[in-house]
């Protein structure tokens, strides 16, 4: 199947961290992931089977979604060039982060937004586990987020 017809090439989506921690490992991640429900709070991200992060989301039952901001796009892609297992990625790259409101994992400064979010189910699905979470705690910096579409990064404009 070419780019030109597979339907997911076409579908922007949010540039978007996936960071978790549990006893004294921690990780983050440049992922994908979406909303399941508004009203009830739930979001979904899936995450490769094995990785640190899926993981640390397993043992912790917590993850921390944060949004990429419209200038953090070297970071998304050193992210997502390392494996955790590999090296501290907050080390790596120098990320300076703050707390969340309820867990461990951290948030990278100057993100658009941060939920985090509470395990409420899983499934594997050939390689992946998928995790859906309930949003416990959030925070809006009003800062415009990254967009992913079609191998390229956008910022987003007003209609």
């Amino acid at each position: 199947m070419s780019k030109k017809n597979n339907v997911f090439y076409w579908l922007p989506c949010s540039v978007v961290f996936v960071s978790t921690a549990h006893e004294d490992e921690r990780d983050i991640m440049t992922a994908t992931a979406m909303f399941v429900s508004e009203k009830e709070p739930l979001l979904a991200i899936s995450v490769a089977k094995g990785h640190l992060t899926e993981k640390l989301i397993s043992e912790s039952g917590k993850f921390t979604l944060v949004i990429a901001a419209e200038d953090q796009k070297q970071l998304a892609m050193q992210l997502g060039s390392l494996k955790g297992t590999e090296e501290d990625k907050f080390d790596r790259f120098s990320i300076k982060t703050g707390p969340g409101k309820t867990g461990m994992a951290l948030i990278p400064d100057g993100a658009a937004a941060w939920m985090e979010c509470e395990v409420e189910s899983t499934s594997d699905i050939k390689g992946y586990r998928l995790f859906t979470g309930r949003v416990v705690a959030q925070n809006d910096s009003g800062k415009p987020p990254l967009v992913w579409h079609q191998d390229k990064f956008f910022k987003l404009n007003p209609a």
